[in-house]
């Protein structure tokens, strides 16, 4: 099995899945662009292992709240961001 953290899985998201640009979804979820590209690196690798292997993947652990979006209610439009640590 191979396990994504939620930071992981939302980096493949917002960059593969909404098209946005690595500085622009960093941004968006509250950390540094070298921060967000190794999230995005390491969660690429991961999924390319899985599909590779025919293993399963996970999703669990990493830090985060969930915040709704304005304009909408949909599930699909919420996205997660990283709790800041103080």
């Amino acid at each position: 099995m191979v396990s994504l953290t939620i930071e992981e899985l939302e980096a493949l998201r917002l960059v593969d899945i909404e098209g946005l640009r690595q500085e622009d979804a960093a941004t968006r979820v509250g950390v540094s662009r070298r921060a967000f590209w190794e999230d995005l690196k390491a969660a690429r690798m991961k999924v390319a292992l899985a599909l590779s292997t025919g293993k399963a993947i996970e999703i669990k652990g990493g830090n985060y709240i969930r915040i709704e979006t304005a304009d909408t209610n949909e599930d699909a439009d919420k996205m997660l961001t990283r709790e800041k640590e103080i």
